[in-house]
């Protein structure tokens, strides 16, 4: 009997230790199999999580991002033994000299053949401009066009088949998606030949700010987020989470240190994309256009009753007379037509018309515009396409 219960304590035994090795030889084969794509291993679902689509953005990205260094420049005062003075400062008026200054800035490679978009603000007034791409290297710059009132400027360097970035589409935006600035703060971008990054959100979408008679750009439709700009990130791209440009970085509201409080914000790359290539075609943006109809200098808002429908009353402003072959002929116009609103804009009266035409948009030419009139009880939809004032 004891001789049988050892029999069966060995048999056990001896399956308790096949269930093991089979255990380990099956541990051993999954292994292997994930090294060759039939399973994943833990190592490798690590790797994974960390390659987010942040990071893809971003590998994608920075080889088409440059570092701009600038020499400016820059008049300023000199300083006397009488500044302080009130007698002989009355008799030694202050002297001004020119003087060099370093400053910085970010930009994008545009195209494979070396064209660079960023600020006009970064590049105004340069003597010389220095790009460092990723490479390490660097390439004195010339000036394709640049244009203050919308702030965007196109450089050159002589490169063929240069990484490049791939535009995205800034009205497909929703407020809350993860976007990445990409630049050169504070100059940071030659000492690791990359561009330096930081993410967040788009905080709000469509803001406008109009024209600015101190620096005399024109701010519309920007795009605001709470990544990180800060000084010499302007002319940066900003980028959606796959990689595209939908922006370039521009301005922010700061606190006295000048530095970032996560109020920033970028020209949509619609308008950047519009204006460059303008740039790269003509080297200038020809605002000199006309509408080709006249409105009286002594017009009162119009009033008229609608009987046709329940909107009540009209108020507008009346063309009174329209250029032969000008882009209001040619875009329907006739006189007598009311004008009630410019894109989107209502029109109550000549001021409204103004504003709406020479303040609130950057037009220039080629621009299409559209208008509703009120014409003979009826509302009209039309769209003219500005043209350069030839006279």
């Amino acid at each position: 009997m004891g001789g049988f219960k050892y029999f069966i304590h060995g048999i056990l035994t001896g399956l308790l230790i096949t269930v093991i090795l089979f255990y380990i030889m099956l541990s051993r084969q999954i292994i292997t199999s994930g090294r060759s794509g039939g399973y994943i291993t833990p190592a490798d679902e690590i790797s994974n999580d960390r390659e987010s689509a942040i990071t893809k953005a971003v590998s994608e990205v920075s080889p088409a991002v440059v570092g701009i260094n600038v020499l400016k420049e820059k008049m300023e005062k000199v300083k006397t033994v009488f500044d302080n003075d009130p007698f002989f400062s009355n008799f030694f008026p202050p002297q001004y000299r020119n003087r060099i200054v370093p400053s910085m800035g970010s930009g994008f490679v545009f195209t494979p053949d070396g064209y660079i978009v960023t600020n006009h603000h970064v590049i105004k007034d340069a003597q010389r401009i220095i790009i460092t791409t990723t490479e390490g290297k660097e390439y004195d710059a010339s000036i394709v066009g640049s244009d203050e009132r919308s702030d965007v400027a196109v450089l050159k360097i002589d490169v063929k088949d240069h990484e490049y970035v791939k535009i995205g589409n800034d009205k497909a935006l929703s407020r809350g998606e993860w976007v990445i600035a990409f630049g050169n703060p504070y100059g940071l971008f030659e000492y690791v030949n990359n561009p330096l990054i930081t993410v967040g959100v788009v905080s709000g979408l469509k803001i406008n700010f109009g024209f600015n008679t101190a620096d005399r750009h024109f701010y519309e439709s920007m795009i605001q987020t709470d990544a990180s700009i800060n000084p010499g990130n302007s002319g940066g791209p900003l980028v959606n989470s796959t990689g595209e440009v939908v922006g370039m970085n521009t301005m922010i509201y700061s606190s006295g240190s000048g530095g970032s409080i996560g109020i920033g914000f970028a020209i949509p790359i619609s308008k950047v994309q519009n204006i460059a290539s303008t740039l790269i075609e003509k080297g200038s943006i020809d605002r000199n256009f006309y509408f080709g109809f006249r409105l009286s200098d002594y017009i009162i808002p119009q009033t008229l009753s609608d009987k046709n429908n329940d909107r009540g009353k009209i108020s507008g402003v009346k063309i009174n007379e329209i250029s032969k072959d000008g882009p209001a002929e040619k875009a329907g116009f006739i006189v007598g037509d009311i004008i009630i609103a410019v894109d989107n804009i209502k029109i109550n009266n000549f001021d409204d018309m103004g504003k709406a035409l020479l303040e609130l948009k950057d037009y220039k030419v080629g621009d299409k515009i559209e208008f509703v009139v009120y014409r003979d009880g009826e509302y009209k939809k039309l769209s003219m396409i500005l043209e350069s004032y030839k006279h």
